[in-house]
């Protein structure tokens, strides 16, 4: 399956696309700790639909189709950088409401797995940021449907691919496609398990 064959987020996408991936994330380790006594569904939807703008802006954001059953969202490496400038423009402002306690544990969270990321792999790679399915449509290969295209994109730029997950449930999934642990640590002040994970042999 080609890429083209995706359905490409917009702008206006986004709202649908957080409630969408909110239920597929709710339990998500990483997403309760970061957000601690502020978890909750609108929470939650709040900063997945900033993720999903700041994707559609400085990277690649893809669904199934326009009903967004599942959607897969990734960036050439060398273009993902959140800067204070990227991030109001991806609507960062309206995060401020939950409170500095949640600013600060997503700006250690973000150090600590982009120092393993950078770690792990230094030549230049695509990287996986998020892939979720509505919990209404799994077990019906959409997943798949996702990951195969942005695989082939990376085979034809001759390039690995990174991802990373907080959910051990995860690792034989990615493995199946090629993945393999190249990291693996808790993150700082919690319980959670953090691996980072590389496809490496795509060749031209």
């Amino acid at each position: 399956m080609d890429i083209k064959e995706l359905y490409k987020l917009k702008k206006k996408d986004a709202d649908k696309g957080a409630k969408i991936l909110a239920k597929s994330f709710y339990n998500y380790p990483m997403f309760r700790y970061v957000l601690g006594a502020k978890h909750n569904q609108e929470n939650l939807q709040a900063v997945l639909r900033f993720i999903i703008k700041y994707v559609i802006i400085y990277g690649e954001a893809y669904a199934t189709s326009p009903e967004l059953e599942g959607i897969i969202l990734f960036s050439d490496y060398k273009d993902y950088n959140f800067t204070f400038f990227r991030s109001l423009r991806s609507g960062g402002l309206s995060l401020f409401k939950l409170g500095a306690e949640v600013g600060r544990k997503f700006s250690e969270f973000d150090d600590f797995s982009l120092k393993l990321h950078e770690n792990s792999i230094k030549s230049p790679h695509q990287y996986i940021i998020l892939l979720g399915v509505d919990p209404k449509k799994q077990g019906q290969g959409i997943a798949s449907k996702l990951m195969l295209p942005v695989l082939e994109l990376a085979k034809e730029k001759g390039q690995p691919i990174y991802l990373e997950t907080h959910d051990s449930d995860n690792l034989p999934i990615y493995q199946r496609y090629g993945f393999e642990v190249v990291c693996a640590d808790r993150v700082p002040g919690s319980d959670i398990s953090h691996w980072g994970m590389l496809k490496k042999e795509l060749i031209k």
